[in-house]
């Protein structure tokens, strides 16, 4: 069974692992290794920010890979990373799901989510479509280490409503 939890001090270390994988550099804008003390202190001060929540997702009591969203001035920015063990078998569009649900929850008033991803990245692309996303665009926000400018995918907050009847 898949779960989430908040990410917590002692999740450091799979969180360096999962950034520091070959395939998560590649796909990442910033492709260098992550040295460890750059992570440590990077993770504590995301764990103390009130503005970013991170998760942990499970299946079956092991860690398989984590969401992250933060907000900042305008925007909500997502990200995720998936452990190698667990990397196509269709577990990406449920950890969105969950991630992006849990950020409304814990953010009521917020009604968007960008995330940037490299037009390379096609598997992750089709995931976040099929995790409700929508392409906006090519931007110029992030740029890989080629000049290359990702893409924006936007997420909007579904409707609490019920659909009013057609006349």
């Amino acid at each position: 069974m898949l779960t989430h939890r908040l990410a917590r001090p002692g999740d450091v270390r799979v969180y360096f692992d999962w950034a520091n994988d070959p395939d998560t550099r590649q796909q990442s804008f910033q492709t260098d290794p992550i040295p460890f003390a750059t992570h440590q202190a990077w993770f504590s001060r995301k764990l103390a920010d009130p503005n970013a929540l991170l998760l942990v997702f499970e299946h079956d009591g092991q860690p398989i890979g984590q969401v992250r969203i933060e907000r900042s001035t305008g925007e909500n920015v997502i990200g995720i990373s998936l452990d190698i063990a667990f990397r196509g078998k269709g577990l990406s569009v449920p950890l969105l799901n969950q991630a992006t649900a849990a950020f409304f929850a814990h953010f009521p008033d917020e009604q968007l989510i960008h995330a940037y991803i490299k037009p390379d990245n096609r598997a992750s692309a089709r995931a976040f479509e099929r995790a409700g996303f929508r392409l906006s665009g090519e931007t110029g926000k992030f740029v890989d280490t080629d000049g290359v400018a990702s893409l924006l995918f936007t997420l909007t907050k579904p409707s609490c409503s019920p659909e009013q009847p057609k006349a």
